[in-house]
This record gives structure tokens, C-alpha cells and sequence, in this order.
């Protein structure tokens, strides 16, 4: 791969030109093979293309079907953590009883879904599990690496702890409350787990990288985590298309949404610590977390400078980020398949791609007078 490309320079930098430009340059350098992007004011769609394509040979079309990896977190399951209105400062273990000693029976929701739980970043469950069960059993019993509520650490085992609270407190699976609660009530009919077994028509998904657990099948999901609870999880496990994110994003910016959404876009962390709502990263000075080094200096959100300070967005490890901005209602939805090129070799050359096409994208849509 090529070294990562830097905007391209434009006379009109607010012309869709210039977003065409940089994707178009870094598919040459390699970064991905193709790349959808949608952005939008609201329900006005500003820019809406698929450049590249699925596997370095068919054309990518709009409406391709993508693993959106850690884009699950706001989209299925910090949605409904706030669909079912659990008390967010309840504890995990009033769901999950076997969630305790060890100071884990102090951690709470909101703290699950904000990050400060206190536990690890990840554990790779695939490398000592082999079933779902083996591997809820593994997460209970992860231990703390820090005092809950204190220190911001992204961790994905937070977010598969918060698929099986979910779970536990309706009943029901999480791939089917998502079907029912938010893709439903979103209009995002071409959304959810498992989309080989919901009929997904394998050639509109996008190939997000051979791993040992998924051999390259594209419709499996990459995230080894996710696929051995059985391809269904609080952390990833998604799959969605740039125009059912936006439908999403618009569920969220609307008067009256169908449950309650301001903690999604308000911080929950502590003053000095990265800022982090239910869900979502909110646009602060922030070590994006797939690529920082341990004890490396903060550095701006993954949206890059120049993005409206009140945003909230998050990536995902396949290639994937939406962001919102919930004053002045912009959206902006960039979905690549970067994962097929490399697993974690060309994560910093996408962080660089996202700060830039955000950036281009804040002026391709300029807020609007007060």
C-alpha cells in the first residue's frame, strides 16, 4: 500500500468534487477497494456515492450490504439499552448475577455503555471458547482493570456484557429485539445480524477480510468476538447499508424519536476524560481507540478537526463511521471495506482518510445561519 493520501486540493473545497477526489486517490493508494458514502442534512441527502468495488474487480454499487463492525454499539445496542429504558445506574448484575466479586458488582450500565466499567480493552474469546455459552461464561468472569466509573477505556467486552444484560432483561435475543425495536422502527429494512440466514442475497454484501474463523465468506462476520457468541453481539455483528444509517441518524434527530435519545448524545464521562455518551463519541480531543499506543498524547476525535464541535460518531474496525450532528442535523455516513486489504496494517492511514473526508464534508454542508 501506498503512503495515505492527502485531501485533494480544490478551488470549490465545498463541492462534492472534492470528496470524490480523495476517495478515488486513496482506492489508487490502496487503502480499500471500494467506498459508499451518504451525507446529508436531515432527510436531505447532499452527496449520496459508491466508488471502487466489492473485491477489486466488481463495481461497487449504492446500497451495498456492509459489516459495519463496532457501528453496532450505537446502532443496535446502545439504542436499546435506551428502547427498553433500563435505569442506566442500575448494576450488570442485577441481569447478570454471575457478573460479580471483584469490584464488578459495583459496575453499572451507564458505565458499561460509556466505557468507564473499568474492564479491558478486549480479550480474544475465539483463542479459548468454541460456543456461545463458553464464551458468556468467559465474559462474566473477565476481571477489572480498573475501579469502575474512573478511567475511559474503549472496551468491547463492555459492549458484549451489554448484549447479554439486554438480552436478559427482555427475554428475547438481541438480533430479534433489533429487528423489532430499532431497524422496525427506523425503516432500516436492510439491517440486521446474520444476514446469510435472513436471506441476504450474497452479492450485495461487501467482503470485509479473510479471517480463520469466517475463511472470507463474505455475510460472516469478521469480528472473531462477535462470531463465536454466534455472529450475534452487543460489540459487532451488524450489517447495514449507508441508506439505512441514514434513515437511523434521522430517528435520532426527530422532535418526538420512538424512546428517549439525549444521553446518546450528551457525555457521560468524567471532566479530563475522553468524552463519551451512551454509544457514541462525542467530537472532543480524543486517542482514537484502534490505533493509539498505550500512553500516547490525545489527539482530535476520529471525525478530524473542522466537524461541528457538538457531533457525536463512531467507527468501525472493517472500514465504516457515521457521525451526527444533533444541532444542525448533519450526517455523514462513510463505509469502506478497508479490512479486506489488511486486518490492522493500514489503521492509521484510515484514521488519516477519515479526519480528511470530514473535514470536506463539514464544508460540503455549512451550517446553517442562527
Amino acid at each position: 500500500m501506498r503512503a495515505p493520501v492527502a485531501p485533494a486540493v480544490s478551488d470549490q473545497p465545498d463541492r462534492p468534487d472534492a470528496l470524490r477526489a480523495l476517495v478515488r486517490e486513496n482506492i489508487a493508494a490502496g487503502l480499500f477497494h471500494g467506498a459508499e458514502w451518504l451525507v446529508a442534512r436531515g432527510p436531505e441527502v447532499l452527496d449520496h456515492r459508491a466508488f471502487g468495488t466489492f473485491d477489486g474487480a466488481r463495481p461497487l454499487e449504492r446500497g451495498a450490504v456492509f459489516d459495519v463492525a463496532s457501528l453496532t454499539k450505537p446502532v443496535a445496542t446502545a439504542s436499546l439499552l435506551m428502547s427498553l429504558d433500563l435505569p442506566l445506574d442500575s448494576p450488570v448484575a442485577r441481569y447478570l448475577p454471575g457478573f460479580a466479586g471483584g469490584g464488578r458488582d459495583a459496575v453499572t450500565l451507564r458505565q458499561l455503555a460509556a466505557h468507564l466499567s473499568g474492564l479491558p480493552a478486549s480479550r480474544r474469546l475465539v483463542e479459548s471458547c468454541t460456543t456461545p455459552a463458553e464464551a458468556r461464561a468467559a465474559l462474566l468472569a473477565v476481571p477489572l482493570d480498573h475501579p469502575p466509573g474512573e478511567t475511559v477505556v474503549y472496551s468491547c467486552l463492555g459492549y458484549m456484557l451489554l448484549g447479554l444484560v439486554i438480552e436478559a432483561a427482555a427475554g428475547e435475543p438481541l438480533d430479534a429485539l433489533f429487528a423489532r425495536r430499532v431497524a422496525a422502527a427506523a425503516g432500516m429494512a436492510d439491517s440486521g445480524y446474520l444476514p446469510l440466514e435472513r436471506g441476504v442475497d450474497p452479492a450485495r454484501i461487501v467482503p470485509a477480510g479473510t479471517r480463520p474463523h469466517n475463511r472470507g465468506r463474505p455475510g460472516v462476520v469478521n469480528d472473531s468476538n462477535a462470531w463465536v457468541l454466534g455472529g450475534v453481539s452487543g460489540n459487532a455483528g451488524l450489517f447495514s447499508t449507508a441508506p439505512d444509517l441514514h434513515r437511523f441518524a434521522r430517528m435520532l434527530l426527530l422532535p418526538a424519536p420512538p424512546f428517549s435519545v439525549q444521553p446518546m448524545f450528551a457525555p457521560q464521562t468524567p471532566p479530563g476524560q475522553p468524552a463519551r455518551s451512551i454509544g457514541f463519541e462525542v467530537n472532543a480531543p480524543e486517542i482514537a481507540p484502534e490505533i493509539a499506543p498505550e500512553n500516547a498524547p490525545p489527539q482530535a476525535a476520529s471525525c478530524g478537526p473542522g466537524f461541528p464541535g457538538e457531533a457525536v460518531g463512531h467507527t468501525g474496525f472493517t472500514g465504516t463511521s457515521l457521525w451526527i450532528d444533533p444541532r444542525d442535523g448533519l450526517i455523514v455516513i462513510v463505509l469502506t471495506n478497508r479490512s479486506a486489504i489488511t486486518h490492522r496494517g493500514n489503521l492509521a492511514p484510515m484514521a488519516a482518510f477519515r479526519r480528511a473526508f470530514h473535514r470536506l464534508a463539514a464544508r460540503l454542508a455549512p451550517q446553517r445561519p442562527c
